[in-house]
């Protein structure tokens, strides 16, 4: 992943889409925020937008999802309604939304992860694809992306049919569970303060064996363990010094009330 969006060469200014493919869980969402935030890629890339496919709550529920979906980018890139509308009111709807997508993103070097991708619509398919004339902008999604600057997309799914029609099968990349339980172990144990470990073998043997049988081989399930228990345990520090500062304060409420007995009247 990391060689094919850096890697330099004849094709460095050619458009590419790639896939990731795994069940939920598996870690396709975090392998992307790691390569977003490499100092190569920001070096690399401009701008970089990251985009969730499914439909937001706050969302009108009305809307086409296509056209909510292409609002929320040019949203993410900066692009304000009030430069939008003029465009929509000459190419109306979907047709001048993605005209402005392309628009914004010509001649950039971008990059754009199009995240969790759920449907099936023929729209969605071969995002490589290029406008001509024979066609309307609104008519694939692939149209609003440029081809000759260098761009970037990356879609995750966990519908491997539906990668394959996106980015085209010979570029999508499949995520497994991690097998080995020593990388899960790795990455619970990222997500802990180390203190929180026990120091007893033993007791730290069971808490591995635990993260082992709870997490079943997900890198996002074992991540998610070693978080739940950073917050408990600062729960618990949280309340531990509540409790102490009301003790305190007792106390000082009641010293104060027997020095006030104990003062003589003059």
């Amino acid at each position: 992943m990391e060689n094919l969006l850096l890697k330099k060469g004849s094709d460095v200014h050619q458009f590419k889409a790639v896939g990731i493919v795994g069940r939920d869980g598996i870690g396709k969402t975090t392998l992307c925020q790691l390569m977003l935030n490499k100092e190569e890629v920001k070096k690399d890339f401009n701008p970089r937008i990251w985009v969730c496919m499914a439909r937001h709550p706050d969302e009108n529920m009305d809307e086409d999802l296509k056209v909510a979906i292409v609002k929320r980018m040019l949203k993410y890139l900066g692009v304000e309604e009030a430069i939008v509308k003029p465009v929509c009111d000459v190419k109306p709807g979907l047709e001048g939304l993605l005209c402005a997508l392309y628009l914004k993103l010509l001649g950039k070097r971008y990059l754009i992860v199009l995240d969790d991708a759920r449907e099936t619509d023929s729209w969605y398919k071969e995002l490589d694809s290029g406008f001509n004339h024979d066609k309307k902008w609104g008519d694939s999604f692939g149209f609003g992306f440029p081809k000759h600057s260098g761009g970037r997309v990356i879609v995750t799914s966990r519908n491997e049919e539906l990668a394959n029609t996106m980015v085209g099968k010979e570029n999508v990349h499949h995520l497994e569970p991690m097998l080995d339980n020593e990388s899960c172990w790795a990455i619970f144990k990222d997500s802990v303060d180390k203190a929180l470990l026990p120091t007893n073998h033993s007791t730290l043997e069971e808490l591995k064996l635990e993260v082992k049988q709870k997490c079943g081989g997900l890198p996002l399930a074992a991540k998610m363990m070693g978080q739940a228990m950073q917050k408990q345990e600062q729960e618990r520090t949280r309340s531990q010094m509540t409790e102490q500062a009301m003790q305190k304060q007792e106390q000082e409420r009641t010293t104060s009330h027997l020095g006030i007995k104990d003062t003589p009247i003059t």
